[in-house]
């Protein structure tokens, strides 16, 4: 009797829970840019209070009010998304830093610790997103043609899934990764880019590495032209174990490579000939290469 008893009180305690999130979820549909999301979309993208798989805490009474005035008048879920992704880390108080606790932390961890890597970067701004009813979900894929890997963030905006890059101020269709990203394919699913969804896919697609459910989005990245001719290399720089931002030339163009808030797949990518040797000039000291698949050059100063 004392069991029962204890069962009827949790899932008392538990519809009422269930109760608030739904008045939560209902307020989010006051703050909208554009048309409401379809039901499904509500489900999927605006509702979950997870994305990959981190501890579901209660985010919204944090994220909202910030999200809110972010997104103030913007014209459409872009637009706002946007706007909430230029202004919402200097609130927030988060940076970019491998040193995280974990790649998967939920965003009110990566707020009392002030860093995050790409993928906790992109669940908060998910969460942000998601406060003011703006539908938005995760996408990621190892690379098929270097180390690596990366997480970002799709916003669905008049019709369209848009990516952005998490602590990233930078147009759709001018993110650092997009290249890497059209090297992807289905026909081996290890490279294959995944989204996350809230409810399992009906032919059992999970997220790489986490298996939370997703769906394959490959085709919207992977490259439908041919490959440009010549090979691609990356280049950054590091000072005593620390990546730098440091302007340097190659055949008398003008560089900068990356620095420490970067994302670390993050490169100055530069296209040769097959096997040509090039040499980069960084700080008055010189630095030849060899131009092969994938080469990655960190120059040490």
């Amino acid at each position: 009797m004392k069991i029962l008893l204890a069962t009827l009180l949790l899932l008392t305690a538990g519809l009422a829970q269930a109760g608030d999130l739904a008045a939560d979820h209902a307020a989010r549909l006051k703050a909208l840019y554009g048309d409401k999301p379809t039901p499904a979309l509500f489900r999927e993208y605006v509702a979950p209070l997870t994305s990959l798989g981190e501890e579901p805490v209660d985010w919204l009474p944090t994220l909202r009010p910030i999200a809110q005035e972010l997104a103030k008048g913007a014209p459409t879920p872009l637009e706002a998304a946007r706007r909430i992704n230029r202004g919402l880390w200097d609130r927030v108080k988060v940076k970019y830093s491998t040193k995280r606790d974990k790649a998967n932390q939920d965003p009110l961890h990566s707020m009392r610790i002030g860093m995050a890597s790409c993928s906790g970067l992109s669940i908060l701004l998910v969460d942000a997103c998601r406060s003011v009813g703006i539908p938005a979900r995760l996408v990621g894929c190892n690379w098929r043609a270097k180390p690596g890997n990366h997480t970002w963030v799709e916003i669905w905006s008049e019709g369209v899934w848009y990516p952005i890059g998490a602590a990233e101020d930078c147009a759709p269709d001018k993110l650092w990764f997009l290249p890497d990203a059209a090297e992807a394919t289905d026909d081996d699913p290890r490279y294959a880019i995944y989204a996350t969804r809230a409810t399992p896919n009906p032919d059992g697609t999970v997220f790489y590495g986490w298996g939370v459910p997703a769906d394959r989005v490959t085709d919207r990245y992977a490259r439908k032209a041919p490959a440009p001719v010549g090979v691609r290399v990356h280049i950054a720089a590091e000072r005593k174990g620390e990546r730098v931002a440091v302007p340097f030339t190659v055949d008398g163009k003008r560089y900068v490579t990356p620095g420490p808030l970067q994302d670390l797949n993050d490169y100055t990518t530069l296209t040769f000939p097959s096997n040509q040797t090039f040499t980069v000039e960084m700080e008055g000291r010189s630095f030849t290469h060899q131009a092969t698949p994938g080469a990655i050059y960190v120059e040490q100063l």
